[in-house]
């Protein structure tokens, strides 16, 4: 069976896009790090299924993501992983350079770090970055 790893699966559109994967022919390996905006309960029905793996693990540690993306050898990587709301970024960009900027490069450095190892033609792995920004409209307003 070949492996998906998603990046930030506890969190919310992470969760939900686990949720409607889960019965694929791969197996799904959840990586997060459990902060304000993971919810592990998001997937408390999907949790025993035999093709779930999670791991707490924070996409800066190059050593833990190494790690395990040597054990699985994903042919497709989804990073949901983000620091969101953006009221807190206002108040503490920190976390957002951190999770957004810096843990995306240190995720994609690892995958360069052993692509040689990763999906036998590495020219059928696949890295998807997802990122959601809020913003909220309201259409009937006239501009």
């Amino acid at each position: 069976m070949k492996n998906i790893i998603i990046t930030g699966g506890a969190g919310f559109i992470g969760s939900n896009f686990i949720k409607k994967i889960i019965n694929s022919k791969y197996n799904l390996i959840n990586i997060d790090c459990l902060t304000y905006a993971s919810n592990l309960s998001y997937l408390k029905d999907i949790k025993d299924n035999k093709n779930y793996f999670f791991y707490k693990a924070n996409i800066l540690d190059q050593e833990k993501i190494i790690y395990i993306l040597k054990k699985f050898n994903p042919l497709y990587i989804f990073n949901f992983a983000a620091e969101t709301h953006v009221d807190n970024s206002i108040k503490d960009s920190r976390a957002f350079i951190q999770t957004n900027i810096l843990g995306t490069y240190s995720l994609l450095n690892a995958v360069l770090k052993i692509k040689h190892k990763l999906s036998k033609d590495f020219k059928l792995f696949t890295f998807l970055q997802m990122k959601f920004l809020e913003i909220f409209l309201n259409f009937k307003k006239k501009l």
